[in-house]
């Protein structure tokens, strides 16, 4: 049955997967955390058919979707100690950048993958970044900007991160339609994803 509630995720299937998932736990044939493992690996097969060009954007929207009804589900049965988020990740789309289409893609696909995600909207300053970092421990901040103009502000966050003595402590990863692999390494932070499903995979080899 587990296998049909991971179809039904990577098919799309709103109805299926909360039915399967209800039929799921009425009968304790899978716990908590195996539901959260079997939702991974049906993200891991969208995000696989998004690469291919098999699904798209609105596929990939649509599939987090899905997850998100049945987590609406999942939620109470995990809301004690069951189950606890494999890490903290703050996201924030950089000052004088309104665009967050892609950083909210991410977001729903971390919180689909286990991680707790603390988002802190656009055109947020340096300051107000590196103060979530620190209040939140997180150990992923992730930056977006779709404009090649305010680009430098990976910069500033990473050179505020390292005078509050956080740089060390969190991962920096960036996205947006013109960052690549120079960008990166010209700001100093520690990698960049094409894409949103590129950008969680990154983020959990983090944590292996």
């Amino acid at each position: 049955m587990i296998d049909r509630f991971e179809e039904s995720i990577v098919k799309l299937d709103v109805e299926g997967a909360v039915d399967v998932y209800k039929k799921l736990i009425r009968s304790s044939k899978a716990s908590v955390d195996e539901i959260f493992e079997a939702i991974g690996r049906a993200l891991d097969v969208v995000g696989r058919k998004y690469e291919d060009k098999e699904y798209f954007l609105s596929e990939l929207i649509m599939a987090g979707e899905v997850v998100k009804e049945v987590l609406k589900l999942v939620e109470p049965k995990y809301k004690g100690d069951e189950r606890k988020a494999i890490a903290t990740v703050v996201l924030a789309t950089v000052r004088g950048d309104l665009h967050d289409i892609g950083k909210n893609i991410l977001a729903m696909l971390l919180e689909s993958s286990g991680f707790k995600v603390v988002d802190l909207g656009n055109d947020v300053p340096a300051g107000r970044i590196a103060k979530a970092v620190r209040e939140n421990s997180a150990r992923i901040l992730g930056l977006s900007t779709l404009l090649t103009t305010t680009m430098p502000e990976f910069g500033n966050v990473v050179e505020k991160l390292n005078e509050e003595g956080l740089r060390k402590k969190v991962k920096v990863i960036v996205g947006g339609a013109a960052v690549n692999e120079d960008v990166a390494k010209r700001y100093g932070v520690d990698a960049w994803g094409k894409t949103a499903v590129e950008g969680v995979r990154i983020c959990r080899q983090w944590l292996v």
